[in-house]
């Protein structure tokens, strides 16, 4: 099974099953070591996929799209200037979670970065939450439509972006902030924490199409034990 298999249904048609954290967790991070991820990158998505699914129901939506699209072999990002800003291409062509993580890290060191033909998703925004944190920056996420800031205390704002200046090349802008701009918080650190109590003690409720996609996948990682014979 591929994930091109895993068709969105709507609302009134999703069954869904029930499942622990720690389900999420092992089955996303058992699907990312199966479909060639190490295990330090397959550990690192697993948490944020599962931290996605928890609060905001998308990361088995994410896993699916990052085991359809794992590189052949170690190719990194490819930095050059244009026009004033950093450019990461991804000549891999990874998953946007792959390719998200190197050059949001890299622009918390660097400066404004942009990743050409990546577009805001909701997944993003919790892999940029961690690097904020372990950066002490507040970092920006833009696409021209919608703008996400992010703080290393945890605060999850989303903001209009139509009017700010667009780079040359069409993509994702990852920018560095002096300080938090006016606007809605839509998530904090308190309230993620009293989230995931909620759902280590009952569980979090799942669309049965992917989770069976991704236990599908997973099992892919699994080593048959060949005893006969010793």
């Amino acid at each position: 099974m591929t994930a091109a298999k895993a068709e969105r249904v709507s609302p009134a048609e999703t069954v869904r099953t029930r499942v622990s954290v720690r389900e999420i967790h092992e089955v996303s991070l058992r699907a990312l070591r199966a479909s060639g991820l190490s295990s330090g990158e397959a550990e690192y998505l697993a948490e944020i996929i599962a931290s996605a699914e928890v609060h905001e129901g998308i990361g088995l939506d994410a896993l699916a799209a990052e085991t359809a699209r794992i590189p052949a072999g170690r190719i990194g990002l490819r930095l050059e200037r244009c026009g004033g800003y950093a450019v990461a291409h991804d000549p891999a062509a990874r998953g946007p979670l792959q390719a998200f993580v190197p050059a949001c890290e890299t622009a918390a060191v660097v400066g404004t970065l942009v990743v050409p033909g990546m577009a805001s998703a909701a997944v993003l925004d919790w892999a940029a939450l961690d690097i904020a944190e372990r950066a002490g920056r507040i970092l920006s996420l833009s696409d021209g439509g919608e703008r996400t800031v992010v703080t290393p205390d945890g605060d999850l704002l989303r903001l209009s972006a139509e009017a700010e200046p667009r780079p040359p090349v069409a993509g994702l802008v990852i920018e560095p902030l002096p300080e938090v701009p006016d606007g809605p918080v839509i998530s904090t650190a308190a309230e993620r924490k009293k989230r995931y109590r909620e759902a280590v003690s009952h569980g979090v409720s799942v669309e049965t199409p992917l989770w069976t996609l991704a236990y599908s996948i997973a099992r892919g990682f699994l080593i048959p034990d060949h005893r006969e014979g010793r």
